[in-house]
């Protein structure tokens, strides 16, 4: 990934098309990925006419995440125009030059290709920056193996870790990361940057952690230690403004040398919020009121601030333009238009005197909005860096998870040399572009790093020692043990019985999606959360306790918060109770969608469940909101006949159990205190009933006798 200049922030999430479910969405974007291949001829990611790719992305896109995409006026016009056959004749020319110079089709080609295709090439440049796909959008092997559940591969170190492979896979790929310089000839390791601070700092303060992250480029490197102690050591703010030197600029020159007040073009060139001519008017007005204030220093002129920053709409503008998101102004609460007071109480601001405002104002305001693109992009960094799972971020601190372990790891490499780089454009096209290239290809920890086999010795064995442990199996067991203790800790502390009586009745309707989210998992999607809820339900429910953590089939962050399903062709929650299993299988697919949805998975996982526990008896309950009867009686009919492995052809399930549920009866049983035990009971009883007697040569026969 690359930033253009030195005043840019870098992002892992691209603005245009942000959505809070990240993680989800890199999911749904790689799938329309392959989706998109699958449909195509040539397989090219391209432009319509000539390619239908990049267009049929974002038709996807909106298909797949209609809750995201609720208005797209001009695809829904394109679409439209496209209806009529002499439209359709004339991009089917494939000339781009003779679209654009007709009138009647220019501007209908310049909604395709900035508003269509445009958002397309934003929302799949996600997965190039963390190399999910590679620059041509051609899914990269790590992309693959991700959308596919593949097993990764781990190495030694990995495999004692207590996380799963969606939260192996992000660790590595942050890690790998590098941030370069618009001719890729230096470059800034985020994710290096963070581990550095956490190994350092057991507890660092979000905000300031993830603005440490997120200020730094390639262009400007720092001395890590050095800049990290006095960051965390008060002087955040001033490291933060004066980081970027916004002082060598040409426009700053022009401001600088501007009377006062400088004239309204000048200002509006140099002070813009976007496309925003409010913003630009209400920061004028500031600017005057400022000059005002500066030269006669009176009450009234104070009044005339105060009152601008009483408007509440005005005041957050203000304060996210020049004031880094806080306060620009401290205001005595008991006389705000003391001004003796105000100036005591804003001492150290330079910009209350006229003597070099503009050149001040222009800084500061520089400086300022760079500090929001840092929190704004910084949010989306946070995220990403959650879902490995070894970051805690909780009540606004930040901690390493297994910080011991972890310092044993990293205790022979010298990370704050490898936060920064410098390398050649070669190098840069070697290490991310090509399709052997590291970011784009599986690399264990040990790889990332060229840690020799001995130096994984020593850490390993260091750990056992601390645990008092001797081998690396105990290691790896305790490890998940002590993981899923705190994890059922976490339920009991956040998720009691009552709370899921309160929560499951909520996804019996759609609208009260944000509700779960601010409930639950602000940036999850609502059906990972009510696979999560479900399993929490059902933990209450049984009778039997199991380990819950290794049930369920999804990634959590380090804070136990749920972050997409795991996928890989298993079932959603899978409990082994010893001598039998339960699968849980769940969805919010209304009773006409589980058709075409859910019928062919959930009868593939319990087959294949089914066969591959056998002598354990396998039950699978298909939880939703509603059922239709079809659905109960083919699920039913199920168990009448042998089924066949998907993985195995000559491998058969004599019969298969499949129980249907609603949400509102898995409610009931939670509210009644009823456990499994009866319930399963009931279940094999009148399955039991069923005839296995199957003559699988009936089709032959049939054929034989014609």
């Amino acid at each position: 990934m690359k930033v253009n200049n030195l005043e840019k922030v870098f992002n892992l999430f691209d603005t245009n098309g942000r959505r809070s479910d990240v993680i989800n969405a890199y999911k749904i974007y790689t799938n329309i990925l392959e989706q998109v291949y699958a449909e195509s001829e040539s397989g090219v990611w391209g432009r319509y006419p000539n390619e239908s790719t990049q267009f049929r992305f974002y038709e996807l896109a909106i298909e797949n995440s209609p809750e995201v995409f609720k208005q797209h006026p001009k695809y829904d016009k394109f679409v439209e125009a496209m209806e009529d056959p002499f439209i359709k004749a004339e991009f089917a020319k494939r000339d781009i030059s003779y679209l654009k110079k007709k009138t009647y089709l220019k501007q209908l080609y310049a909604d395709l290709d900035s508003s269509i295709e445009g958002r397309a090439r934003h929302y799949s440049s996600n997965l190039v920056k963390i190399g999910l796909a590679d620059e041509q959008r051609q899914i990269s092997p790590v992309g693959k193996s991700w959308i596919h559940g593949k097993k990764l591969r781990r190495s030694r170190f990995e495999n004692l870790l207590p996380i799963d492979e969606t939260n192996l896979l992000f660790f590595r790929q942050l890690l790998k990361l590098r941030v370069y310089s618009k001719e890729g000839e230096k470059y800034y390791s985020p994710m290096l940057m963070a581990m550095y601070i956490l190994l350092n700092y057991p507890r660092v303060d979000q905000d300031l952690f993830v603005t440490m992250i997120q200020m730094l480029n390639p262009y400007l490197p720092i001395t890590p230690s050095i800049f990290v102690k006095e960051f965390l050591n008060g002087h955040a703010q001033k490291l933060e403004r004066e980081y970027i030197p916004f002082f060598e600029s040409e426009a700053l020159d022009t401001v600088a040398n501007e009377s006062l007040p400088m004239s309204e073009e000048i200002f509006s060139e140099n002070f813009k919020s976007g496309k925003s001519e409010k913003a630009i008017r209400v920061y004028r007005e500031f600017y005057e009121c400022l000059i005002v204030f500066n030269s006669e220093r009176t009450e009234e002129s104070l009044k005339r601030i105060v009152e601008l920053f009483s408007d509440a709409q005005k005041k957050a503008m203000l304060n996210k333009a020049f004031g880094f998101g806080r306060n620009v102004f401290a205001f005595d609460k008991s006389d705000k238009t003391n001004v003796i007071k105000f100036m005591e109480l804003n001492e150290e601001l330079d910009i209350l005197t006229n003597q070099d405002i503009n050149r001040k104002l222009f800084l500061q305001f520089q400086a300022s909005k760079r500090h929001d693109g840092i929190q704004e992009y910084g949010d989306v960094t946070r995220r990403v860096m959650k879902v490995t799972s070894i970051i805690s971020f909780k009540n606004g601190v930040v901690e390493l998870v297994q910080r011991d372990l972890w310092k044993k790891f990293f205790a022979e490499i010298d990370l704050e040399k490898l936060i920064f780089g410098n390398s050649t454009a070669e190098e840069y096209e070697s290490y991310e572009k090509k399709s052997i290239s590291p970011f784009l290809n599986h690399l264990s920890l040990e790889e990332i790093f060229e840690y020799e086999d001995e130096k994984v010795d020593k850490a390993i064995l260091e750990i056992q020692d601390d645990l008092d442990l001797s081998s690396e199996e105990e290691i790896r067991r305790t490890l998940f043990n002590q993981t899923s203790k705190a994890f059922i800790k976490h339920i009991e502390d956040h998720y009691p019985k009552e709370k899921i009586i309160e929560i499951l009745p909520l996804f019996s309707d759609r609208s009260n999606d944000s509700r779960i989210q601010k409930i639950v998992a602000e940036n999850t999607d609502v059906p990972t959360i009510f696979e999560y809820i479900v399993g929490i339900a059902w933990y209450h429910i049984s009778a039997q306790k199991f380990d819950l953590f290794s049930s369920l089939n999804l990634s959590m962050s380090a804070d136990f918060e749920p972050e997409t399903h795991a996928g890989g062709g298993a079932g959603d929650i899978v409990i082994d109770y010893g001598d039998y299993i339960l699968m849980l299988e769940v969805t919010l697919m209304n009773k006409h969608a589980q058709k075409r949805g859910e019928w062919e998975p959930v009868l593939r996982h319990a087959t294949n469940l089914t066969i591959e526990s056998a002598p354990k008896e396998v039950t699978t309950l298909f939880i939703a909101d509603e059922l239709d009867e079809n659905t109960i009686n083919i699920w039913r009919a199920v168990a009448t006949v042998p089924l066949q492995s998907s993985k195995k052809n000559d491998t058969f399930a004599e019969t298969v159990t499949i129980m249907p549920l609603k949400n509102e009866e898995l409610l009931k049983m939670l509210q009644n205190g009823t456990d499994e035990t009866k319930f399963l009971k009931k279940i094999k009883g009148s399955f039991n009933q069923l005839s296995t007697n199957f003559n699988m040569g009936w089709r032959n026969e049939i054929l034989d006798s014609i």
